[in-house]
């Protein structure tokens, strides 16, 4: 999980967080501890800053840090579900033909995803009855 990245950005800021992606993204790298943190090969390539900060979270720890495609992509699939439970989950307001043309998708991909999200919110779809 990656929270901790949103985390980085609210106490460091944008330019922190894209720093760090840019220097070492994609990679599982060492977090030094604490009194190593100023002085890591780490430190040299995102800055003290950063360092300091993941040590004190994660010092001695090995982390994986985010891709910036990966945090592309993340951003992406949030703004889609996030479109798709404004549309309604039982009775949309939108179609799926709209909200794949506005997201990059096929609306195969859109039912798909209402039906997950349903599931996940224990939300049965209405079952129509073949005998009134």
């Amino acid at each position: 999980m990656t929270a901790w990245i949103d985390e980085l950005e609210r106490d460091l800021g944008l330019t922190a967080r894209l720093r760090l992606i840019a220097n070492a993204g994609g990679q599982r790298r060492d977090v030094p501890t604490s009194s190593f943190a100023a002085t890591s090969a780490l430190a040299a390539e995102v800055g003290t800053d950063i360092v300091t900060w993941l040590a004190d979270r994660f010092g001695g720890h090995q982390i994986d840090i985010p891709s910036g495609r990966g945090a592309e992509i993340q951003r992406r699939a949030s703004l889609l579900r996030a479109a798709v439970l404004e549309a309604g989950l039982t009775k949309p307001t939108r179609s799926a033909n709209d909200l794949a043309r506005e997201h990059g998708v096929t609306s195969a991909y859109i039912h798909k995803l209402r039906a997950e999200m349903r599931r996940d919110a224990g939300i049965e779809p209405q079952q129509l009855s073949l005998f009134g």
